[in-house]
């Protein structure tokens, strides 16, 4: 059997390659011009080896590794420049066996910096509070009303709630936030046309703190869509899903936990309401109207932290939680 024909080497290759990369196209294409290219076996063959056998994790690029074109092959104008790029964990010799471990480390690093941020905010604020400016004088301090955040899921509802109590003596309820509208309103006794919600429907008649709202009166006519029956007014709500609320406009104390409560915040009693509100007894609405609750509040700010869709735990809902200063 003969034998076979022995594979072509590595150094015939790379001197096919310096062959063609040291002569241009237009060399290959004008038979007429003869090109002398000399060239230097053992420097092509040392350039070669360094290239295979350069490792980034453990080497940096020898100086032999450069290679360099000669002027001829750019314009007088174009000039070229090269930069070696390292990630953070080799300047930093950081070692991770897998991606969860980097994963990981880096959302430690995220959590260092957020604290460091709000060190460096707690004590400009404290700086302030030494000099001679002064917090503007509110009805409701800094910090004093905050309400829990919950996942709807174990509702049955999509929407995420806070827990805050209506009347006097204050009854808890779970309550829909919505920044995107600005009337507040719960389900009131009697309910005519009701959907399902956890807690008892709210009773009006229960709370010492129910006062309805007149037709004359600033809130009934900052309302988009209200009408008047028995010198009180009513007002409706339209969502755009198709959802409505529709009852008694009224003033009631609202309390959140043990930080605190505020007297006649203007609030719907809905007697007629369908929709998405399923498990919650009305919502909250944290827009911007003279009607929204922070603006009811006078809250110069609030805050919330949404916890995962499928958790059993809770966050807050925070109201005033930076002081204005003058």
């Amino acid at each position: 059997m003969a034998e076979p024909a022995s594979k072509p080497s590595l150094l015939f290759f790379i001197l096919i390659f310096l062959f063609f990369s040291s002569t241009s196209p237009r060399d290959l294409l004008d038979s007429t011009t003869t090109t002398t290219t000399i060239l230097d076996v053992t420097s092509s063959l040392q350039q070669a080896q360094d290239i295979l056998s350069f490792d980034p994790q453990t080497q940096k690029p020898s100086t032999n590794t450069t290679i360099t074109t000669t002027a001829q092959s750019f314009s007088s104008s174009t000039l070229s420049f090269s930069l070696e790029l390292h990630s953070r964990e080799t300047m930093y010799k950081t070692h991770h066996k897998d991606y969860k471990s980097l994963v990981l480390s880096r959302l430690y690093r995220d959590t260092a910096r957020f604290n460091s941020l709000t060190t460096r905010l707690q004590l400009a604020l404290e700086d302030i509070s030494k000099s001679d400016l002064q917090p503007l004088e509110t009805d409701i301090q800094p910090e004093d009303l905050s309400a829990p955040v919950t996942s709807g899921v174990s509702q049955g509802s999509g929407e995420y709630f806070t827990r805050v109590g209506v009347g006097n003596p204050a009854r808890q309820f779970y309550m829909v936030l919505d920044t995107g509208s600005d009337i507040n309103w719960l389900q009131c006794q009697p309910c005519t046309d009701c959907y399902q919600q956890t807690d008892p429907v709210f009773d009006p008649s229960a709370s010492s703190t129910y006062a309805p709202v007149t037709c004359q009166s600033q809130q009934c006519s900052s309302l988009d869509t209200s009408s008047c029956r028995g010198g009180q007014c009513l007002y409706q709500v339209n969502y755009g899903d198709g959802s409505y609320t529709v009852g008694n406009f009224a003033t009631e104390s609202v309390s959140f936990g043990n930080s605190g409560s505020v007297k006649n915040v203007a609030l719907g009693c809905g007697h007629y309401n369908e929709g998405l509100f399923v498990g919650a007894a009305g919502l909250l609405g944290l827009g911007g109207g003279p009607l929204s609750l922070t603006n009811q509040l006078k809250a110069t700010s609030f805050s919330y932290c949404l916890v995962n869709r499928n958790s059993a735990g809770s966050s807050t809902l925070d109201f005033n939680s930076v002081p204005t200063w003058r």
